[in-house]
């Protein structure tokens, strides 16, 4: 290398040890503070308000019940005695979840057919061609037949078409006899009564039950069981829910205004109103505690997205603010000493005091009302920082 390279280079070398003597210093100064400068930075931050958003309504002051869906009648399906034999279950065609209706095949019990029919009261005799009585009415109306109480060869007509529905034999039965015998009619040439089909109805192949289309919600009983036992439990009519009470919710119900707002909150059923049924006091043998039972029952014109035991949630709403009230924190509220309510509301150029009518308190909420500018969005002071003002 020649003396100017050489000379060149330890030139180069020293300016970047300058710049970087230089940069070290800046920094080291950049990070350096006075005394003064430190003590300033430890204190407090500037005084300042403390704000919250007005809320839009409705408040609601009330409570929410847990229960569970149910329907708002039940009734078994009994199975019949059989004379001359055992009692046996041979089918049962229907599972739970599944739905009876009028004239549905529900059971076979040592191979005849148990018939679900819409009606009152259970049957109590076999029915034949001829009689007459409420249990033929109840029968004939089932039937979709006007209920004159007589079981004529139109009702003789729709049981037979009842037991070919369901695919088995269709019972029968002679006419009766004529009361008086035509003058003319030799006693030696009158023809016995001819077998008329569905002229019987026996008492065993038919349960009548009190609403129809119900819900299987148990099968109690299974092929081969016994016979003469309940075999299923079905559920029907309007749809309620159950909830658990404590005594102080029992009470809190029995205080209840009328007319107040019940309603269903979440699940299919959302918003839907509901009206209290009653409240009834339950009592465990085993664990030797009374708790209670409210019923509400649900104003609903169709049970679809509705199950059995579904969860369901019961609103009950003792007051809600009306529709020109806002929301605030209770700490945005400021009473004066004449005892007028004011809040604070807060823009860039400062506060601006402003009178209000307090509905009620919820949970530290308040639904007021307002001069206008008092809306949704706004801000309003709940207090301070460090010494700012706020009156």
């Amino acid at each position: 290398m020649t003396v100017g390279k050489r000379r060149a280079v330890t030139i180069a070398a020293i300016m970047v040890a300058v710049i970087a003597a230089t940069l070290s210093v800046w920094a080291v100064a950049s990070r350096a503070r006075t005394p003064a400068q430190r003590a300033a930075e430890a204190g407090p931050p500037p005084p300042s308000v403390l704000t919250a958003v007005v809320e839009e309504g409705p408040l609601s002051d009330g409570f929410v019940l847990e229960g569970r869906l149910s329907r708002q009648s039940r009734s078994s399906v009994q199975g019949p005695t059989v004379s001359g034999g055992r009692s046996v279950v041979t089918d049962l065609p229907v599972k739970r979840g599944g739905q009876v209706r009028n004239r549905q095949l529900v059971a076979v019990v040592s191979g005849r057919p148990l018939i679900a029919l819409e009606g009152k009261f259970a049957s109590y005799r076999d029915l034949r061609l001829g009689d007459e009585g409420p249990d033929i009415r109840q029968l004939r109306l089932a039937l979709g037949l006007r209920g004159n109480g007589v079981y004529d060869r139109a009702t003789a007509g729709k049981v037979a078409r009842l037991y070919k529905d369901v695919g088995y034999p269709v019972p029968t039965d002679t006419a009766p006899a004529p009361t008086v015998p035509a003058p003319t009619a030799s006693p030696a040439l009158t023809a016995p009564p001819a077998a008329v089909l569905g002229g019987l109805l026996p008492m065993n192949e038919v349960v009548f039950l009190p609403a129809l289309p119900a819900t299987v919600v148990e099968v109690n009983a299974a092929v081969g069981d016994k016979g003469d036992q309940v075999l299923l439990t079905l559920a029907s009519g309007g749809w309620q829910v159950v909830t658990t009470l404590s005594e102080d919710e029992r009470a809190e119900l029995g205080e209840l205004p009328a007319g107040l707002d019940i309603s269903i909150s979440g699940g299919p059923a959302e918003g839907k109103a509901i009206t209290l049924a009653g409240v009834k006091t339950v009592t465990s043998a085993e664990q030797n505690e009374t708790t209670y039972e409210a019923t509400f029952k649900i104003a609903v014109n169709s049970g679809e997205g509705l199950t059995e035991g579904m969860p369901m949630s019961v609103r009950v709403v003792l007051r809600e603010s009306p529709r020109e009230a806002v929301i605030v924190p209770v700490s945005a509220l400021w009473t004066k000493p004449g005892g007028q309510v004011e809040v604070r509301l807060w823009s860039a150029s400062g506060l601006t005091a402003v009178p209000v009518d307090v509905l009620f308190i919820v949970d530290g909420r308040a639904a007021v009302t307002g001069p206008a500018e008092l809306t949704a969005g706004a801000r309003v002071a709940v207090g301070s920082r460090n010494g700012g003002s706020v009156g």
